[in-house]
């Protein structure tokens, strides 16, 4: 077994009053976020180098709001700190690596609601969660995430809640154990591609594919209808929280694709060898120009879980994909004029009718086998 950290998105049902305390909370994180920005750039643009910006500094800032506003005494105390430290957190990390970017004030209209706390040791209590302020929340998840929760091996370090379209949710960050997998010896070579029907192909002709054609479909009616309603008119809002919340069900559906089809080759492969481009790879998901499939998350997912459950495995490695479509594997002839659209192909010095994906994830794992 081994203690990994571990995030897990529940859904929760508070009553009206604790509704009404959320969002309190939620706009007093964001006024003391902004403020605390704000005395931080007329300190630092009056005197550079007298203040040291550290946790004490960012505590004083906080203590100083609470004295002259007194309606942030009655709100959570941890849910406030933990707003001031983010802050302190984006502001060291653009003065380490100024690519970051420097930390922005949060807007009512496009921050995203939420605030984190710290937790009692009694936080989950069953089906409930017993959270500092607000008492009693009745939360849904899984059957394996209640159990998880309900725990004694598992420490739970805070909760963040959130609303989404109406929707609460709270995310709560555990360190738990976790049963480490057998070794499989077993390696495969993975290409990508734009492909409708299959965007990963393996050496072995496994070809895996994600659908949300339905979606899509419903996407493109409800933009339809919402484009005859006149804006901001009840009817122009009730179309625009259905057509968000089909954008959630679409966005729900690729991350768990994501996490499934990932724990499947992590569970399958002790190694997985992949192109090194995939940073500048878009893949279009059913042509929709507006959902290109996330490669770079995918790619974190194989790396934590080859961490997580076979850390002492070669776990994902990359190989320069350089002439691995138009390369025969059999003979090693290149033909350069393969194009794109050609998905099988005859090669011209040996003969042999070649699948084109195949073919290269066969070069990516032999290239990886060379050394090259």
């Amino acid at each position: 077994m081994k203690l990994v950290n571990k995030g897990i998105k529940v859904r929760i049902y508070p009553n009206q009053n604790q509704e009404k305390q959320f969002h309190i909370n939620f706009g007093a994180c964001r006024f003391v976020y902004n403020n605390i920005l704000e005395r931080l750039n007329n300190l630092y643009r009056g005197y550079p180098k007298q203040y040291k910006l550290n946790i004490k500094l960012i505590n004083t800032f906080l203590k100083q709001l609470k004295q002259e506003f007194d309606w942030l005494r009655s709100v959570e105390s941890t849910s406030l700190q933990q707003s001031s430290r983010d802050l302190l957190r984006g502001y060291l990390n653009f003065f380490k690596n100024p690519k970051t970017g420097f930390p922005k004030f949060h807007s009512k209209k496009h921050t995203r609601l939420s605030f984190r706390q710290t937790v009692n040791s009694n936080l989950v209590c069953g089906k409930h969660l017993n959270l500092r302020k607000y008492g009693l929340i009745r939360y849904k998840t899984s059957k394996e995430y209640i159990r998880l929760l309900n725990s004694d091996d598992v420490k739970i370090n805070n909760i963040t809640v959130s609303c989404d379209n109406g929707q609460y949710y709270a995310v709560l960050s555990i360190i738990a154990p976790v049963e480490v997998w057998m070794h499989t010896n077993q390696v495969k070579g993975y290409d990508l591609n734009s492909n409708r029907n299959s965007f990963l192909v393996s050496n072995a002709g496994e070809k895996y594919s994600f659908d949300v054609d339905c979606e899509n479909q419903r996407i493109k009616h409800l933009n339809k209808v919402l484009s005859t309603k006149q804006k901001g008119s009840r009817s122009f809002k009730r179309i625009q929280r259905k057509l968000q919340r089909v954008y959630d069900k679409r966005t729900n559906k690729l991350n768990d694709f994501i996490q499934k089809l990932s724990t499947a080759l992590v569970r399958e492969n002790d190694v997985i060898v992949v192109e090194d481009n995939w940073s500048s790879i878009k893949i279009l998901i059913g042509g929709e120009q507006n959902l290109v499939f996330p490669l770079m998350h995918f790619q974190e997912m194989l790396e934590y879980k080859f961490d997580w459950y076979k850390s002492d495995c070669t776990g994902l490695v990359t190989v320069d994909p350089k002439w691995t479509s138009k390369m025969c594997h059999h003979c090693g002839s290149i033909n350069s004029e393969l194009t794109c659209d050609v998905r099988e192909w005859v090669c011209p010095a040996c003969g042999n009718i070649l699948d084109r994906d195949i073919n290269a994830s066969i070069n990516i794992l032999n290239r990886w086998d060379n050394g090259d």
